[in-house]
């Protein structure tokens, strides 16, 4: 059961539990936010927090991690990035011997499943790319100083850094693209599958196009929250 009220050590106010239908930046990691959250109930007070920076639990762990445990801070550490997404961590964040997590990367959802066209998809967060991510076209994001953990496809054509899902979201706030007008612009920019033999027919290019987008969005919920999706036109 969700917890819909919170009074929290990070604000003066009762938080309540909200769903924003508009970006906004939490106030206890410092990243995007969309959906679910806790927001101030003082209407003069923009704060917000991610559903999971709300209630944070102090002790967490991780299956990618399996001789750590991770401890609940509530100030990032200047240098250090997250493991996950590659972003630096400057607020609330989960710290162990071997790495730091932002709270949302921490609770990422190991598989996402979809259906498409009459058949399933489903994508497994892994710890590496094994394949070229379909936004940075490489295994490894920053110019290979990380490696980033990546959605991939069971059939392994659909890869994606969650930090390259991240910083495009970002890019596209910045620019006023979350809108359904604009969402096309995204699709676009991530249709870099390949045919074996070079040529296809239109049909099979705009079917892969669709199952592109597709494979795109449902990791983008997950990165981002539910909430995206109708903000872009999902």
């Amino acid at each position: 059961m969700k917890i819909t009220e919170i009074e929290h050590f990070s604000h003066r106010h009762k938080l309540e539990l909200s769903y924003s239908e508009t970006p906004f930046q939490c106030d206890g990691c410092k990243e995007l936010g969309f959906g679910s959250c806790y927001q101030c109930n003082n209407k003069k007070c923009d704060f917000h927090l991610h559903e999971n920076c709300g209630v944070a639990k102090p002790i967490a762990t991780h299956s990618f991690f399996k001789n750590s445990s991770f401890k609940f801070k509530k100030k990032g550490k200047r240098g250090k990035t997250c493991k996950a997404c590659g972003k630096d961590v400057q607020g609330f964040m989960y710290k162990s011997k071997e790495a730091y997590l932002h709270p949302c990367c921490l609770t990422l959802p190991s598989t996402l499943n979809g259906n498409f066209n009459g058949g399933s998809l489903r994508l497994n967060l892994e710890v590496k790319a094994s394949t070229k991510c379909l936004i940075c076209q490489n295994k490894e994001i920053y110019k290979g100083k990380l490696k980033g953990w990546a959605y991939i496809s069971s059939c392994g054509k659909h890869c994606y850094h969650v930090g390259c899902v991240n910083n495009m979201n970002i890019e596209n706030w910045k620019m006023g693209y979350f809108n359904q007008s604009q969402s096309g612009g995204v699709a676009k920019e991530l249709v870099f599958i390949k045919e074996e033999n070079g040529e296809s027919s239109n049909g099979r290019k705009e079917n892969e196009g669709s199952l592109v987008k597709y494979a795109l969005d449902l990791v983008v919920q997950a990165v981002l929250g539910g909430a995206v999706a109708s903000l872009l036109g999902i």
